[in-house]
């Protein structure tokens, strides 16, 4: 982290994020980060009206240099909590951190690894939610411990001797957790657990809200409405009237130095309409999400949430919630009121599950409300069931509608349907409609029509206005073919600005062709000096470094025919070079690629190196990649301990003290070389150390190798145990891939282990395991709690299998129906 905060310091934009559990000193570690940073800067926590709303927002206005961004709770800006903001937010800020021209700005975020987990990982199945966010969080994950470990034991014990508190946590915490001790989570769980059962009622709720509805600030008429359902009947029944009021003031009240479990919000003048807010405490927001994991809401929460909850985000993530644990009838409920609420995005799910229960009529009434809302999809399908309807009456009415009310697709659709229709002057007032409606796509499309149609200076004005990176290589495109050569140029280098290649390439090709090499090498070192840029922010990236090398020494590593080209970063320095090479000299050539090096740049230093042996000047490569390596550029310290593990005649101790140095660097295939080679002297504690330490910097590879070559030679315990161990920073995908991997005997007692700890994932695989085992009674109730825990498709699976023989109807009845909040089967809805 350090690091990443001096390169900022530096001039150059970076971003960190740190992984880790509740009050494990994620943000006081950027707090102290912050600190480091030279004068000048400021920092800057985006926050209303939504984290990420106001980020999107100064994003699109720009966003000052030397400004640190605190993104606390990361999922808020640009994962599942920031709504329709995420992808947004996403791309904006890895555009900002890609622009050596905006910087520099540094970005410190920090997140829960579940959290980190849903933006992070590529989902095996369904629709990518993430692809931006993904991309900018790639390399830049830092894992916190949940815990101190051995190795700084010495450290704790020597502070201590000089600070009380730090002493007693050190003497107390449990299993090495001294930071949550500090931050009071054992006064908090202890007055948690010792809470009355109303105080504790409204906890629960608070947990399940925020868990299921991403939600920091809890209403407190909420917690009034919810609270009734989260008690049993004697709780209830001995309850006294005040009793609500009391619990309150018993779970805000402060103690030992810490917040109450729910602490109020205060208001900012002028920015509340008067709801009374609540937060729960952090920790126990998280415990809360291990402690229900495989719980339901009540009813009441349902309802309470309908009538207390106001955010149409938090509104379709707790319909989610729902739908995932087949509680249809509240899901529907809660869409229909996010929908009327303005978030038409929920408008799909919602029509799928009046359409999965027959009712044709609601799910055509939803997709018109969404339509008439602006939501492009919905709009588009429902004029499909008009038109093959043969209700052309009723898809020009939506569509008007629709237009009327603003939506620039419906205004697109309307006018050329009227153009079409021998009707050019209510055609040209909806385009003149449409030219000012802002929406890219939509504009995208209207250009389109206008090329198609000759009238380039009106399309030219249309992408204008669209102002988007398609928008700018269509406009190249357009300028190469109809515009002047300093058109040509100048939108080409515009579009390469924004990411757009291709136009510039084709220009500089174009030039060569025609014998204008001026041309092409000032168009070929425009895109090398961009596409460097580009190249050096990427390599301040935290994380382990892939120089996807596989060579077996030097001389594989000269050869010119083997040298791989990283896609998208060196076609243009890679053609220049051989442009030059024809118009100049190969010592041109040379230059050009020295000069790339000497930035850091590991291709242009490959290829020097390779022709530099292939012309027969080996010692000055040699010399080269030796005074490289001195210099500590990664690839060719790489080089230098690959080379050395494979060549007997050099000492093993100093291949492995190269091995080491590489590793230090954060080279990802030396990691995988320590392994390999711990494993080979039969070392295997130290080889799972090795795996470890990679997979903590998000390479995982050997790791993977590590557990299959324990399953292979049978010491499946010892597979176990790794993957167990990689858990606790990687989340728990590891046991999961490793269980269903495994034969259904070998992984029933893995499975039952992961249900234990609480994996959310495990109660639906042990379901099916147990199903095909014919343990059909145990499956059936993991498959309830798999349900419960918001995974139905065990219980579905198991329901159609059943429902096949099934003389009373009740697996029928709940495969139309799903689940009362209560899990009994539902009545007809």
């Amino acid at each position: 982290m350090r690091q990443v905060v001096a390169q900022a310091g530096g001039g150059s934009s970076g971003m960190v994020v740190l992984v880790g559990g509740s009050s494990s000193g994620k943000t006081r570690a950027c707090w102290e980060a912050v600190q480091e940073l030279p004068g000048g800067w400021r920092l800057w926590h985006p926050l209303d009206p939504t984290p990420a709303k106001e980020l999107a927002a100064a994003l699109e206005e720009g966003i000052a240099p030397h400004t640190a961004i605190w993104l606390n709770e990361l999922q808020r800006y640009v994962g599942e909590g920031a709504g329709e903001e995420a992808e947004r937010v996403a791309a904006g800020l890895r555009a900002l951190l890609q622009d050596p021209e905006r910087g520099p700005v540094l970005a410190l975020a920090t997140v829960w690894p579940e959290h980190w987990t849903a933006m992070a990982d590529r989902p095996s199945t369904g629709a990518d939610s993430y692809p931006q966010a993904r991309e900018l969080l790639a390399g830049r994950a830092v894992h916190v411990p949940s815990s101190f470990d051995e190795a700084v034991w010495d450290d704790v014990r020597a502070v201590s001797a000089h600070d009380p508190l730090l002493a007693e946590a050190s003497d107390r915490a449990a299993d090495g957790q001294i930071t949550q001790y500090l931050a009071g989570a054992p006064a908090l769980t202890n007055r948690y657990v010792t809470a009355p059962p109303g105080a504790a009622a409204l906890v629960r709720a608070a947990m399940d809200l925020s868990r299921l509805g991403g939600l920091s600030q809890i209403p407190q008429g909420f917690l009034e409405a919810a609270a009734e359902g989260y008690l049993s009947d004697s709780e209830y029944d001995a309850l006294d009237e005040d009793w609500f009021d009391a619990a309150l003031a018993y779970a805000r009240t402060p103690f030992r130095g810490v917040r109450g479990v729910l602490s109020p919000v205060r208001a900012r003048p002028g920015a509340s309409d008067g709801t009374v807010l609540f937060r729960l405490a952090d920790y126990l927001e998280q415990a809360g999400r291990k402690e229900r994991r495989y719980t339901a809401p009540p009813a009441s929460f349902w309802q309470a949430a309908r009538h207390h909850v106001g955010d149409p985000q938090a509104l379709t993530l707790l319909a989610r919630a729902a739908q995932a644990r087949w509680r249809d009838q509240d899901a529907a409920l809660l869409y229909q009121q996010a929908l009327d609420s303005g978030n038409a995005s929920c408008a799909p799910n919602l029509a799928w599950l009046w359409q999965e229960r027959g009712r044709t009529e609601e799910a055509t009434r939803v997709r018109r409300q969404a339509a008439l809302a602006g939501h492009v999809e919905a709009l588009e399908e429902h004029l499909r069931e008009l038109v093959d309807a043969a209700d052309m009456t009723g898809a020009e009415q939506v569509l008007r509608e629709a237009a009327d009310q603003g939506v620039a697709a419906a205004q697109l659709i309307l006018a050329r349907a009227l153009a079409g229709d021998g009707q050019p002057e209510e055609a040209a007032r909806w385009y003149e409609e449409v030219a000012r409606c802002g929406d890219a796509e939509v504009l995208h499309a209207y250009a389109s029509d206008l090329r198609a149609g000759g009238d380039l200076d009106l399309a030219r004005h249309i992408l204008q206005a669209a102002g988007d990176d398609k928008a700018g290589r269509e406009l190249a495109f357009l300028a190469a073919e109809f515009g002047t050569a300093a058109e040509a140029e100048q939108t080409a280098l515009d579009a390469f600005a924004c990411g757009e290649t291709r136009p510039l390439h084709l220009l500089a090709q174009k030039a060569v062709a025609e014998g204008r090499s001026a041309d092409g090498v000032r168009y070929y070192r425009h895109a090398v000096a961009v596409m460097e840029r580009r190249r050096r922010l990427r390599s301040t990236q935290s994380g382990l470094v892939d120089l996807r090398s596989s060579l077996q020494g030097l001389a594989d590593s000269i050869s010119p025919d083997r040298l791989p080209m990283p896609p998208g970063e060196t076609w243009a320095l890679r053609e220049l070079v051989a442009l030059l090479d024809v118009i100049e000299g190969e010592q041109a050539g040379d230059s050009e690629l020295r000069g790339a090096a000497d930035a850091g740049n590991r291709w242009a230093l490959e290829k020097l190196i390779r022709r530099l042996h292939k012309r027969g000047a080996g010692r000055d490569g040699e010399a080269l990649l030796l005074g490289k390596a001195a210099e500590g550029e990664l690839w060719a310290l790489w080089s230098l301990a690959h080379r050395a593990r494979h060549d007997g005649s050099v000492d093993r101790a100093a291949a492995r003290s190269l091995l080491e140095g590489a590793a230090a660097a954060g080279i990802a295939q030396a990691y995988a070389a320590m392994v390999e080679d711990a494993e080979d002297a039969g070392l295997t504690e130290e080889a799972d150390q090795w795996a470890l330490r990679a997979a903590a910097g998000d390479y995982t590879q050997p790791l993977w190798n590590t557990i299959r070559r324990r399953e292979k030679t049978g010491r499946f315990d010892a597979a176990e145990q790794l993957a167990w161990h990689a858990s606790t920073s990687l989340g728990t995908s590891v046991v999961r891939q490793l269980a269903a991997k495994r034969s259904a005997e070998a992984a029933l007692p893995l499975l039952w282990r992961a249900h234990e700890a609480g994996m959310p994932w495990a109660p639906g695989m042990l379901a099916m395991r147990l199903e095909a085992a014919g343990e059909h009674r145990k499956a059936e109730s993991l498959a309830r709690i798999a349900a419960d825990s918001g995974d139905r498709e065990p219980l579905e699976d198991l329901a159609q299998k059943r429902a096949r023989d099934d003389p009373g109807g009740s697996w029928r009845a709940l495969l139309a129906n799903g689940l009362t909040a209560q899990g009994t089967t539902a009545l007809p809805w």
